[in-house]
Protein backbone atom coordinates (compact mmCIF):
# COMPACT_ATOMS: atom_id res chain seq x y z
CA UNK A 1 0.00 0.00 0.00
CA UNK A 2 1.64 4.04 -0.48
CA UNK A 3 2.15 5.75 2.59
CA UNK A 4 1.55 9.41 1.04
CA UNK A 5 -0.82 12.22 1.38
CA UNK A 6 -3.33 11.17 -0.76
CA UNK A 7 -3.13 7.18 1.45
CA UNK A 8 -3.62 9.26 4.03
CA UNK A 9 -6.74 10.62 3.65
CA UNK A 10 -7.97 8.22 2.46
CA UNK A 11 -7.31 6.13 5.47
CA UNK A 12 -9.12 9.29 7.12
CA UNK A 13 -12.43 8.68 4.97
CA UNK A 14 -12.47 5.37 5.57
CA UNK A 15 -12.18 5.69 9.39
CA UNK A 16 -15.55 8.21 9.18
CA UNK A 17 -17.08 5.57 6.99
CA UNK A 18 -16.41 2.89 8.81
CA UNK A 19 -17.34 4.33 12.20
CA UNK A 20 -20.51 5.44 10.49
CA UNK A 21 -21.94 2.26 9.42
CA UNK A 22 -21.04 0.87 13.20
CA UNK A 23 -23.69 3.22 14.22
CA UNK A 24 -20.89 5.83 15.43
CA UNK A 25 -19.82 4.09 17.81
CA UNK A 26 -15.79 4.13 19.11
CA UNK A 27 -16.03 0.46 19.78
CA UNK A 28 -18.53 -2.74 20.97
CA UNK A 29 -16.50 -4.08 23.72
CA UNK A 30 -18.72 -3.89 26.95
CA UNK A 31 -16.09 -1.76 28.44
CA UNK A 32 -17.52 1.14 30.50
CA UNK A 33 -14.31 3.33 31.55
CA UNK A 34 -11.04 1.97 30.17
CA UNK A 35 -8.25 3.20 31.50
CA UNK A 36 -5.28 2.07 29.40
CA UNK A 37 -5.70 1.53 25.62
CA UNK A 38 -3.80 0.57 23.03
CA UNK A 39 -4.59 1.00 19.34
CA UNK A 40 -2.35 -1.10 17.50
CA UNK A 41 -1.27 -0.28 13.88
CA UNK A 42 -3.05 3.33 14.83
CA UNK A 43 -2.23 5.02 11.17
CA UNK A 44 -3.08 8.38 11.40
CA UNK A 45 -4.24 8.23 14.71
CA UNK A 46 -7.36 9.21 14.10
CA UNK A 47 -9.37 6.10 16.21
CA UNK A 48 -6.83 6.99 18.86
CA UNK A 49 -7.37 10.94 18.82
CA UNK A 50 -11.31 10.38 19.00
CA UNK A 51 -10.82 7.69 22.05
CA UNK A 52 -8.42 10.19 24.13
CA UNK A 53 -10.82 12.42 24.00
CA UNK A 54 -13.83 10.85 24.94
CA UNK A 55 -12.08 9.58 27.53
CA UNK A 56 -9.89 11.64 29.41
CA UNK A 57 -9.19 9.59 32.16
CA UNK A 58 -7.76 6.88 30.18
CA UNK A 59 -3.93 6.18 29.12
CA UNK A 60 -4.34 5.89 24.71
CA UNK A 61 -0.85 4.54 23.21
CA UNK A 62 -1.32 4.21 19.32
CA UNK A 63 1.51 2.25 17.78
CA UNK A 64 2.37 1.84 14.51
CA UNK A 65 5.67 0.87 11.78
CA UNK A 66 4.97 4.63 10.01
CA UNK A 67 4.78 7.94 11.73
CA UNK A 68 2.41 9.44 10.25
CA UNK A 69 0.45 10.72 13.39
CA UNK A 70 0.31 14.30 14.37
CA UNK A 71 2.44 15.49 17.07
CA UNK A 72 -0.02 18.16 18.96
CA UNK A 73 -1.76 15.31 21.03
CA UNK A 74 -3.90 15.15 24.74
CA UNK A 75 -2.23 14.75 27.39
CA UNK A 76 -3.53 11.54 28.36
CA UNK A 77 -2.37 9.72 24.28
CA UNK A 78 1.08 9.05 23.11
CA UNK A 79 2.63 7.56 19.78
CA UNK A 80 5.22 5.52 19.29
CA UNK A 81 6.88 3.98 16.52
CA UNK A 82 6.64 -0.53 16.64
CA UNK A 83 6.94 -3.12 14.96
CA UNK A 84 4.10 -5.99 15.03
CA UNK A 85 6.68 -8.57 13.91
CA UNK A 86 8.48 -7.77 16.93
CA UNK A 87 8.04 -9.22 20.74
CA UNK A 88 5.87 -7.18 22.95
CA UNK A 89 7.59 -5.81 25.86
CA UNK A 90 5.52 -2.97 26.93
CA UNK A 91 5.40 -2.08 30.71
CA UNK A 92 2.05 -1.06 31.00
CA UNK A 93 -0.40 -3.98 30.59
CA UNK A 94 -3.84 -2.59 28.84
CA UNK A 95 -7.46 -3.44 29.82
CA UNK A 96 -8.22 -2.36 26.07
CA UNK A 97 -6.67 -3.62 22.88
CA UNK A 98 -8.51 -2.27 19.66
CA UNK A 99 -7.07 -2.86 16.12
CA UNK A 100 -8.59 -1.72 12.68
CA UNK A 101 -8.51 -2.80 9.22
CA UNK A 102 -5.40 -4.70 9.94
CA UNK A 103 -6.28 -8.09 7.90
CA UNK A 104 -3.75 -8.88 5.45
CA UNK A 105 -1.89 -5.62 5.46
CA UNK A 106 -0.58 -5.46 8.74
CA UNK A 107 -0.77 -8.31 10.45
CA UNK A 108 0.50 -11.75 8.77
CA UNK A 109 0.68 -14.27 11.85
CA UNK A 110 -2.78 -13.86 13.65
CA UNK A 111 -2.34 -16.22 16.34
CA UNK A 112 1.15 -14.16 17.48
CA UNK A 113 -0.86 -11.55 17.19
CA UNK A 114 -3.36 -12.63 19.65
CA UNK A 115 -0.94 -14.67 21.76
CA UNK A 116 1.00 -11.01 22.67
CA UNK A 117 -1.94 -9.08 23.27
CA UNK A 118 -3.28 -11.85 25.40
CA UNK A 119 -0.40 -11.61 27.49
CA UNK A 120 -0.01 -7.19 27.37
CA UNK A 121 -3.80 -7.24 28.59
CA UNK A 122 -5.01 -7.12 31.97
CA UNK A 123 -7.35 -9.51 33.81
CA UNK A 124 -10.90 -9.04 32.71
CA UNK A 125 -9.25 -6.71 29.34
CA UNK A 126 -10.74 -6.72 26.35
CA UNK A 127 -10.12 -6.65 22.49
CA UNK A 128 -11.53 -5.92 19.24
CA UNK A 129 -10.59 -5.93 16.32
CA UNK A 130 -12.81 -3.88 13.59
CA UNK A 131 -12.24 -5.40 10.08
CA UNK A 132 -13.96 -5.42 6.87
CA UNK A 133 -13.92 -8.19 4.18
CA UNK A 134 -13.02 -6.70 0.78
CA UNK A 135 -15.66 -9.23 -0.80
CA UNK A 136 -18.32 -7.10 -2.54
CA UNK A 137 -21.46 -8.28 -1.87
CA UNK A 138 -25.19 -7.45 -2.55
CA UNK A 139 -28.51 -8.80 -0.58
CA UNK A 140 -30.69 -7.92 -3.63
CA UNK A 141 -28.01 -9.36 -6.53
CA UNK A 142 -27.86 -6.01 -8.57
CA UNK A 143 -24.20 -6.75 -9.07
CA UNK A 144 -23.51 -9.19 -11.67
CA UNK A 145 -21.24 -11.98 -11.44
CA UNK A 146 -19.16 -10.90 -14.19
CA UNK A 147 -19.18 -6.87 -13.55
CA UNK A 148 -16.11 -5.19 -13.95
CA UNK A 149 -16.05 -4.63 -9.75
CA UNK A 150 -16.28 -7.86 -9.11
CA UNK A 151 -13.43 -8.95 -11.90
CA UNK A 152 -11.15 -6.68 -10.21
CA UNK A 153 -12.07 -7.91 -6.82
CA UNK A 154 -11.18 -11.13 -8.11
CA UNK A 155 -7.74 -10.24 -9.86
CA UNK A 156 -6.91 -8.41 -6.89
CA UNK A 157 -7.36 -11.03 -4.56
CA UNK A 158 -5.34 -13.68 -6.64
CA UNK A 159 -2.39 -10.72 -6.83
CA UNK A 160 -2.31 -10.07 -3.16
CA UNK A 161 -2.32 -13.80 -2.46
CA UNK A 162 0.85 -14.10 -4.50
CA UNK A 163 2.07 -12.00 -2.19
CA UNK A 164 1.56 -13.63 1.04
CA UNK A 165 -1.37 -11.27 1.90
CA UNK A 166 -5.28 -11.37 1.83
CA UNK A 167 -7.76 -8.90 1.68
CA UNK A 168 -10.31 -11.22 3.07
CA UNK A 169 -11.37 -11.34 6.31
CA UNK A 170 -12.86 -14.70 8.34
CA UNK A 171 -14.52 -13.58 11.33
CA UNK A 172 -15.56 -17.28 12.63
CA UNK A 173 -11.46 -18.08 12.17
CA UNK A 174 -10.09 -14.87 14.33
CA UNK A 175 -12.78 -16.19 16.54
CA UNK A 176 -10.72 -19.63 17.25
CA UNK A 177 -7.64 -17.50 16.86
CA UNK A 178 -8.86 -15.65 19.95
CA UNK A 179 -9.88 -19.07 21.68
CA UNK A 180 -6.69 -20.89 21.65
CA UNK A 181 -4.71 -17.80 22.83
CA UNK A 182 -7.03 -18.09 25.92
CA UNK A 183 -9.86 -15.43 25.21
CA UNK A 184 -13.05 -16.46 26.72
CA UNK A 185 -16.78 -14.12 26.12
CA UNK A 186 -16.01 -13.83 22.39
CA UNK A 187 -18.55 -12.11 20.16
CA UNK A 188 -19.16 -11.41 16.64
CA UNK A 189 -20.76 -8.30 15.52
CA UNK A 190 -21.51 -8.01 11.95
CA UNK A 191 -21.55 -4.25 10.07
CA UNK A 192 -22.34 -3.63 6.46
CA UNK A 193 -20.82 -0.62 4.72
CA UNK A 194 -22.48 0.69 1.90
CA UNK A 195 -20.61 1.42 -1.34
CA UNK A 196 -22.44 4.46 -2.32
CA UNK A 197 -25.21 6.90 -1.54
CA UNK A 198 -27.54 4.08 -2.18
CA UNK A 199 -29.21 2.58 1.29
CA UNK A 200 -32.36 4.53 2.69
CA UNK A 201 -30.99 5.19 6.13
CA UNK A 202 -29.77 8.53 6.40
CA UNK A 203 -26.45 7.53 8.42
CA UNK A 204 -25.81 4.48 5.94
CA UNK A 205 -26.02 6.88 3.16
CA UNK A 206 -23.19 9.06 4.31
CA UNK A 207 -21.27 5.87 5.03
CA UNK A 208 -21.88 4.77 1.85
CA UNK A 209 -20.56 8.10 -0.07
CA UNK A 210 -17.60 8.22 2.22
CA UNK A 211 -16.48 4.66 1.17
CA UNK A 212 -17.23 5.59 -2.50
CA UNK A 213 -14.93 8.51 -2.23
CA UNK A 214 -12.53 6.54 -0.75
CA UNK A 215 -12.89 4.26 -3.32
CA UNK A 216 -12.42 6.09 -6.40
CA UNK A 217 -9.66 8.05 -5.37
CA UNK A 218 -7.76 5.41 -3.74
CA UNK A 219 -8.13 2.47 -5.55
CA UNK A 220 -5.07 2.88 -8.09
CA UNK A 221 -2.86 3.38 -5.24
CA UNK A 222 -4.71 0.06 -3.77
CA UNK A 223 -4.03 -1.59 -7.11
CA UNK A 224 -0.75 -0.41 -9.00
CA UNK A 225 1.49 -2.79 -7.22
CA UNK A 226 -0.58 -5.92 -7.27
CA UNK A 227 -1.77 -5.19 -10.87
CA UNK A 228 1.76 -4.09 -12.37
CA UNK A 229 4.23 -6.69 -10.11
CA UNK A 230 2.47 -9.66 -9.27
CA UNK A 231 -0.54 -10.33 -12.17
CA UNK A 232 2.11 -8.38 -14.70
CA UNK A 233 -0.03 -6.06 -16.21
CA UNK A 234 0.98 -2.49 -17.61
CA UNK A 235 -0.61 0.42 -15.69
CA UNK A 236 -2.76 1.03 -19.41
CA UNK A 237 -3.99 -2.01 -19.27
CA UNK A 238 -4.84 -1.22 -14.97
CA UNK A 239 -6.09 2.02 -15.97
CA UNK A 240 -8.63 0.91 -18.68
CA UNK A 241 -9.76 -1.68 -16.00
CA UNK A 242 -10.40 0.46 -12.98
CA UNK A 243 -11.78 3.24 -15.54
CA UNK A 244 -14.69 1.03 -15.74
CA UNK A 245 -14.92 0.01 -12.13
CA UNK A 246 -15.09 3.45 -11.42
CA UNK A 247 -17.87 3.81 -14.06
CA UNK A 248 -19.87 0.83 -11.85
CA UNK A 249 -19.14 2.19 -8.37
CA UNK A 250 -21.30 5.22 -9.56
CA UNK A 251 -24.11 3.10 -10.53
CA UNK A 252 -27.06 3.99 -7.89
CA UNK A 253 -28.78 1.04 -9.08
CA UNK A 254 -25.95 -1.17 -7.92
CA UNK A 255 -26.45 -1.92 -3.51
CA UNK A 256 -23.50 -3.22 -2.97
CA UNK A 257 -21.58 -3.24 0.61
CA UNK A 258 -18.43 -4.50 2.52
CA UNK A 259 -19.24 -7.02 5.07
CA UNK A 260 -17.77 -5.27 8.88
Amino acid sequence: MPNDEGERQRMDIHYHSLRLAMRNVLFCAPIEHPTSVIDVGTGTGIWALDMADAYPGASVLGIDLSPTQPSWVAPNLEFQLFDLEETWDMPLRFDFVHCREMNGFSIKDWPKYFEQAYTSMKAGGWIECQEFDLNVISDDHTIPEDSWVIRWQNLWEQGVQQAGMTGRCYPDKMADQMREAGFININIVPFKMPIGPWPKDPVLRQSGLLTLVGLLEGIAGLSMRVYTKFLGWSVQEMDILLAKVRTEWKNKKMHTYFPV
